[in-house]
């Protein structure tokens, strides 16, 4: 009977930690996914300013979840990047076009902020701020 007992524990135990660690691993794929958009955007200015020419960050693009580093003329200059599955572009205010100075602009060529919030199927969100600088945060 004290087998049982400690079976039963175990099991209770066992029980209540599966929830906890489902929304740890949502949690850490949403910060993950926000990180890799952070990396392209960052890794774009350097780009503009090192090779001297406009690049975009286009979101939802090609398809939804999906975002590419293109040039001026919305050429590939990077692969197709995809979201990790759950996580989605909640509400992104644009996409971002880098001058060869590293100034972020709207598609129209003015100087802008633009947000991006990255979100997961529990409705768990980041949001991605770049300034008109070219500063990116993900606090």
């Amino acid at each position: 009977i004290e087998i049982l007992i400690v079976v039963g524990l175990v099991a209770a135990l066992a029980g209540a930690t599966v929830p906890t660690l489902t929304d740890a691993i949502r949690r850490y794929s949403l910060m993950t996914a926000s990180q890799q958009v952070v990396s392209t955007i960052r890794g774009a200015r350097h780009q503009a300013v090192g090779q001297n020419r406009i690049l975009r960050v286009r979101f939802d693009f090609p398809a939804a979840r999906q975002y590419q580093l293109l040039d001026g003329a919305d050429g590939a200059v990077g692969d197709v990047q995809t979201l990790p599955t759950g996580a989605a572009f909640g509400a992104v205010s644009g996409d971002i076009q880098i001058s060869t100075s590293g100034r972020v602009t709207d598609m129209a060529g003015t100087e802008t902020t633009e947000t991006m919030v990255v979100s997961n199927d529990d409705g768990q969100t980041r949001t991605i701020t770049v300034s008109a600088s070219g500063r990116v945060q993900l606090p």
